[in-house]
């Protein structure tokens, strides 16, 4: 009888969790023979939460394996501790339980873990490389949740933050760590930077912790005796016309962080280096700290996904987020100026992975540096430079006060990459005509506050 009842409890707890009264209900037994039939089947039943609002979940495997994976922080110092326990369970859920073993039930992979996931050029690469190995489908985009969750708990240990899952993970960043490769000295960066650019693009450097869909790599250089965590991003090394295009973009995106700084923003810092025909541009990341140490972050993205909103604009998430007490007022006016800034400059990747936060108190955020701010709009397409018409947006009501500062930021900017002979000759005219376009807009009646 009670061999029975087991089954029957796996059976229930299949589709996903379920509480006890349900239980009960679904065996039709008591509290008391509900309590012995779990407690018999000893660490095979997931509980959550307390009293009658206990609720019971069944462990799912993960690629054959326990789908139970531990979770560390890395500190400033680069010391991992256990930050807590992520177990799948049936029905496509997930029971998290902190360090104080806290227990949270979640209907995907929770919002916080959510940006360690492989993403990007790394990632495909990755897939492509290391299916075998670890027994995945060869393209990424065949991936399952399981799948991603497996790749991820064995090849996570340097993803954007301070968190990693699964041991394997771990022990692959405890490895890293001890056998850290030298740091590049500042003066070998124009040899150095294409061979590294060259094994990225053969798979000979690990890109799969990168995100994004360009080709790119991390480094840690030294800056003077300080050791200095930097992703590289890359134009091609042929001498085309794509090439070229890419090269221009890199310098503008360095341009555009400058324009931010000069406006009274935070902007991640940026070191330039051109080797015969590519630009290199390094961005410091702001979640490391020394050689080892890191810091938590989390793109606004995952944010969202915590407060079940859509990924509308960014104008709207400043406000939403604003409203629910999650950032400031001052971190609400930078984002809806860098969305005006964006659309002035033709950024028109303001996706929500190009945003991110540093968790504060009391559950809040703040707002990272600016990156990734670049005239998107003319990126090639299939090889080519089509000729595309600059017209920014309407501009919102709720961001009009904000216009004339965006714009003399937009407007340096454009007046910068005009003069700025690292660019090409032809895109040097593509910006000074947009610099003579925005001209037109600071003409006129303005709105008065």
């Amino acid at each position: 009888m009670r061999e029975k009842q087991q089954q029957e409890l796996r059976r229930l707890l299949m589709s996903r969790v379920l509480g006890s009264r349900e239980l009960m209900q679904g065996l039709n037994i008591s509290q008391p023979t509900l309590s012995r039939l779990i407690n018999n089947l000893n660490n095979e039943i997931v509980f959550m939460g307390k009293g009658r609002a206990t609720c019971y979940g069944l462990p799912r495997k993960i690629h054959g394996k326990t789908g139970r994976f531990p979770v560390y922080a890395i500190d400033p110092r680069g010391e991992a501790r256990l930050h807590g326990h992520l177990t799948a369970l049936q029905g496509g859920q997930y029971c998290w339980k902190d360090a104080n073993d806290i227990g949270e039930l979640f209907s995907s992979l929770p919002w916080f873990l959510q940006d360690l996931q492989l993403s990007g050029f790394g990632a495909r690469s990755f897939a492509y490389r290391q299916h075998e190995l670890l027994n995945l489908p060869r393209k990424l985009a065949d991936w399952s949740e399981d799948d991603m969750l497996y790749a991820t708990s064995h090849c996570g240990e340097d993803r954007v933050g301070n968190l990693l899952i699964g041991e394997e993970s771990l022990a692959h960043y405890l490895a890293m760590a001890r056998d850290m490769a030298p740091e590049i000295d500042l003066d070998s960066r124009n040899w150095q930077y294409p061979q590294l650019a060259r094994k990225t693009l053969a798979g000979d450097m690990d890109s799969a912790q990168i995100g994004g869909e360009q080709p790119k790599f991390a480094i840690c250089v030294d800056d003077h005796g300080t050791p200095c965590h930097m992703v590289i991003k890359f134009s091609p090394a042929v001498d085309s016309k794509e090439a070229r295009r890419y090269a221009d973009l890199l310098i503008c995106e360095h341009l555009a962080l400058e324009a931010i700084r000069i406006a009274d923003f935070t902007a991640a810092r940026s070191r330039l280096v051109i080797a015969g025909n590519q630009a290199f541009l390094g961005l410091k990341r702001f979640d490391r700290r020394g050689a080892f140490g890191r810091l938590p972050m989390i793109s606004l993205r995952a944010v969202h996904s915590r407060i079940q909103a859509p990924c509308d604009s960014w104008i709207d998430a400043a406000s939403r987020l604003e409203k629910a007490d999650l950032i400031n007022s001052k971190d609400a006016q930078k984002l809806r100026w860098l969305s005006l800034f964006s659309d002035l400059i033709a950024n028109t990747n303001q996706h929500f992975g190009n945003i991110s936060l540093i968790p504060h108190q009391q559950g809040g955020y703040l707002l990272a540096p600016a990156y990734g701010a670049r005239p998107t709009l003319y990126e090639p397409v299939a090889g080519e430079s089509p000729l595309r018409l600059f017209t920014p947006p309407p501009v919102r009501n709720e961001v009009a006060a904000d216009l004339p500062s965006a714009l003399d930021a937009a407007i340096l900017f454009w007046k910068s990459a005009a003069v700025d002979e690292r660019i090409s000759a032809e895109f040097r005219q593509i910006c000074y005509e947009n610099c003579e376009l925005l001209k037109l807009r600071t003409d006129g009646p303005k709105l008065v506050t």
